[in-house]
């Protein structure tokens, strides 16, 4: 056993997972579930783009999760574990935007509920791992530095981005719409892929855990946001054409990178 709180961490993504279909597919049944916050003005109709592209991923990403879990229980595979903390913190940040920005609907205590659940269920995952397995990791030289820089590139291009777009409101001292976008990519997100690159320099070896979860995190979140940036200018929300296609190259970057995280992450024995 590689991880010394895996039945903790199990049920915790079970439980996320059951909680977020529930939310998601609510999404879809009951018009009610976002209309009743939109008729309030609370809710902007610009949202619902990303809104609507977040409970799919949401949805598909439930199932995976089921899916993993099923598999590490069979397998004990240190990978599979590493793809479920990521998947949490995936879970952490969707919901986060929805409690941070108060968007009170009817449910609004279950998506509080996820996101305390999904933050808990990552320290609880990433302690987990033992500080011999830790020091047991292996990851080639050139992954470590395609990781570097695309989670680089990732926080030159975002943080750049947010400032840009948070700078005005400073100034006008009026809130923006979807904020918690910026709290959290500002404040936590960004913050954590500096420690992340910084640790990959110097070869320390936890990040070889914490690397897993931040692509695994990049490619699922950044998918909600470019699969919504198709819908956007149906709900009066248009992208430009030149962030859709970053959107979609962290996508695949991040997905392609992850892959090869897995297939070439080794222990060293002995």
């Amino acid at each position: 056993m590689n991880n010394t709180n895996t039945k903790s961490v199990l049920i915790i993504s079970l439980a996320v997972s059951i909680l977020s279909i529930y939310c998601a597919a609510l999404g879809f049944i009951d018009e009610s579930l976002y209309g009743n916050v939109i008729a309030t003005g609370v809710f902007k109709m610009s949202f619902m783009a990303g809104t609507i592209s977040q409970d799919i991923v949401a949805i598909v990403s439930s199932v995976v999760m089921i899916i993993l879990v099923a598999l590490y229980m069979k397998r004990k595979d240190e990978r599979l574990m590493i793809s479920i903390i990521g998947l949490l913190s995936f879970y952490f940040y969707a919901y986060g935007t929805y409690v941070i920005s108060a968007l009170f609907t009817s449910i609004y205590l279950v998506y509080m509920l996820i996101f305390a659940l999904s933050l808990v269920g990552m320290i609880v995952g990433i302690c987990g791992f033992t500080g011999d397995y830790v020091k047991s990791l292996s990851l080639p030289k050139w992954i470590r530095g395609c990781s570097i820089a695309f989670l680089s590139l990732i926080v030159f291009v975002f943080v750049g981005k947010w400032i840009s777009e948070v700078i005005p409101f400073t100034k006008s001292h009026t809130v923006p719409d979807f904020y918690a976008i910026y709290i959290l990519d500002l404040c936590v997100i960004m913050p954590l892929f500096i420690v992340i690159i910084y640790m990959l320099v110097k070869k320390m070896q936890l990040a070889y855990i914490l690397l897993g979860v931040a692509l695994l995190k990049s490619a699922t979140l950044i998918l909600a946001v470019a699969i919504g940036s198709h819908w956007g200018a149906k709900y009066g929300n248009p992208e430009t054409m030149e962030m859709m296609i970053v959107y979609w190259s962290v996508v695949v970057i991040g997905l392609v990178l992850f892959g090869f995280y897995c297939l070439k992450m080794e222990r060293r024995l002995g």
